[in-house]
């Protein structure tokens, strides 16, 4: 009975796929923990998995707390799916760096406001990772990202695996964004198209986009968002790298230089509001008490299921690694092996791939020969950045810095001693650098 750890239990774009995957498509045999911030969540989701176990005949344990630390031990898995955006803290940055008239460096991943959300991140990333080197070393770490939080998957994955020891992957919804993103411009229904993107975590672009009948559409949907006003950010980077940008939303603007059409700071949006969550519990609740079989804990069980990404399938994943059946994933976020050109084998990159108990496969996918010195460049960032955080290293800060292109035309030397003043302001949240 594999023991599996999912931190942020109550992820609503996650857990739906983790559930459903664990006790209706695969039916494992497990002992769950389910650990969110959310101490109720947490407690809803082990009980509505035990529900679903009930129902469709699985055997399975259900542990439910606020510790991650608490549930590590002898774990053979965890599933990182956490929100990391913290509100107060986004706040404190916006405010420092609005005052020196740096506003347009307020971002979550490049960037003063970049550095910063990195630095917090990582330093929780590296507990864990050094934690399960500890207690359980060859249990695989699987990061989650639903491009709305303040993960930067790419530097958590050189993190963990590069400077801790944990084997990582990470598993990210921007195909099936991009899918719906795309589908909504063309006027076209999402099951009429065929995409594919690749590139880096948050810098990913559209390599394949098809109709039905296999015919190419990106000439089509490039000449389009060129002439639309609405469109300006997009169109620019289609006329730089010759590609159109993937996601939910154009945001590759946060790891570039700044230009006049990049927004003052980045704007948050989650997608899911207070009424998703409190409908996500409800849910819950009733299957909890009805079970998945009775037409209220069916009807329940559907909305959850149906509300989260049906692409990211971290329990795939894992199956896979344990040697229980080969998988494909449209969006892995993999050390590079040659998969994305411009990047150093080993890199963390984004791209389509398969996953065996080998390990992860890339499918080779062609990009535009533009974007080859900035994803090269992008990639050294993120380790770098990594490798700060992991040790508290000032030297390996700057260099991350002088090496960041949304850096480009900001004087280093002073902005180095706002990023100091900010971290002072937060140590609490920094303790390898203080």
């Amino acid at each position: 009975m594999k023991k599996i750890v999912i931190a942020g239990a109550g992820a609503y774009h996650f857990a739906p796929g983790i559930l459903e995957d664990l006790f209706v498509r695969y039916r494992m045999a497990c002992e769950v923990w389910m650990v969110d911030a959310d101490l109720d969540m947490a407690e809803l989701t082990a009980r509505g998995a035990q529900a679903l176990a009930r129902g469709f005949g699985v055997e399975a344990r259900f542990y439910y707390t606020t510790q991650l630390k608490k549930a590590i031990f002898s774990a053979d898995a965890v599933v990182l799916c956490a929100d990391f955006l913290d509100e107060e803290a986004w706040k404190k940055d916006y405010e420092m760096l609005d005052a020196v008239g740096l506003g347009k460096q307020v971002r979550l991943r490049g960037g003063v406001g970049g550095a910063m959300q990195t630095m917090r991140v990582l330093d929780f990333v590296t507990d864990l990772a050094e934690q399960m080197a500890e207690e359980c070393p060859d249990a695989p770490l699987i990061l989650c990202d639903s491009g709305f939080g303040g993960l930067q998957m790419a530097r958590a994955c050189e993190c963990a695996q590069r400077c801790c020891g944990i084997r990582t992957l990470g598993v990210s919804g921007v195909t099936e964004q991009t899918r719906r993103r795309l589908a909504l411009y063309l006027n076209m229904k999402e099951e009429e198209l065929d995409v594919a993107c690749a590139g880096l975590n948050n810098f990913s672009w559209v390599t394949r986009l098809q109709d039905q009948k296999g015919r190419d559409l990106i000439p089509r949907c490039k000449k389009e968002i060129s002439e639309d006003p609405r469109e300006e950010l997009a169109a620019q980077y289609i006329d730089w790298y010759d590609a159109i940008p993937a996601g939910e939303r154009v945001m590759q603007y946060e790891l570039l230089a700044d230009t006049e059409l990049s927004p003052r700071k980045t704007v948050l949006l989650s997608g899911v509001g207070l009424a998703d969550y409190e409908l996500r519990k409800r849910n819950l609740a009733l299957l909890t008490v009805h079970g998945p079989l009775s037409p209220q804990g069916l009807e329940a069980w559907g909305q959850i299921r149906t509300s989260g990404l049906a692409s990211a399938r971290p329990v795939e994943i894992l199956r896979a690694l344990w040697g229980m059946g080969a998988c494909s994933v449209q969006s892995l976020c993999m050390p590079c092996d040659g998969a994305v050109a411009g990047v150093a084998e080993g890199r963390f990159v984004e791209c389509p791939a398969t996953v065996d108990a080998q390990g992860a496969h890339g499918e080779y996918t062609e990009l535009p020969i533009e974007l080859e010195d900035i994803m090269g460049q992008l990639s050294l960032c993120n380790l770098l950045y990594a490798e700060a955080a992991a040790s508290g290293s000032r030297k390996a800060l700057r260099e991350a810095m002088e090496c960041d292109p949304a850096f480009a035309g900001v004087d280093l030397l002073y902005t180095e001693g706002v990023l100091s003043d900010m971290m002072e302001g937060q140590k609490e949240k920094l303790k390898r650098f203080f």
